[in-house]
């Protein structure tokens, strides 16, 4: 991609850099942003909001790949913290298990959109979702690994990094083009 700059040089106009490739800044075409700030579920999709986007869906392989990438182009490759289980190591997506007229868990998933989960994402554990129940609830919003790709039931009142999505995309991208070239900080 090109960027159209202005320079001056020397005071007089010059526009031997009048454009210049510049990939940190213009070549992400991605659908998913990843906003590092920790917030509990109903926060981030408040702020998703805010911000004119929509809380992240993710509903193929393809796409829980190119959230994976996302997240490390947010974090810059590294893990942000050694423990598993550590809130920067997880992100909230746009995901939650419908609830039955008691409030517990049925064991479908659907997005904050109302429609229903159309893939069968590789979850955390063997016995995930596992729907774990405390005072405050039972696990039933979305939280995706950042480190293994994997997905996690989890309590909303959690406070994580989370993913934002345009309401329609402008351009296509393929991370498996981009992403050897850009992010890895070398």
């Amino acid at each position: 991609a090109v960027v159209s700059t202005q320079s001056a040089h020397y005071g007089r106009g010059d526009d031997t850099y009048a454009s210049m490739k510049a990939p940190f800044l213009c070549n992400y075409c991605g659908k998913y942003i990843v906003v590092a700030t920790p917030r509990s579920w109903y926060k981030a999709k408040a702020l998703c909001e805010s911000y004119g986007l929509e809380m992240a869906i993710v509903n193929s392989k393809e796409e829980n790949e190119e959230i994976g990438w996302a997240a490390n182009i947010t974090f810059n490759y590294e893990p942000t913290h050694p423990e598993r289980w550590n809130k920067m190591n997880w992100i909230w997506l746009g995901t939650e298990e419908v609830m039955d007229s008691n409030d517990e868990g049925t064991g479908e998933w659907k997005h904050w959109n109302g429609k229903k989960l159309e893939f069968d994402p590789d979850w955390d554990r063997k016995d995930q979702p596992d729907n774990w129940t405390k005072r405050r609830g039972e696990q039933s919003k979305v939280a995706f690994s950042r480190i293994n790709k994997k997905w996690d039931d989890s309590f909303y009142w959690k406070k994580r990094p989370f993913a934002c999505q345009c309401p329609k995309r402008g351009c296509n991208f393929t991370h498996q083009e981009q992403a050897g070239n850009y992010g890895k900080g070398k």
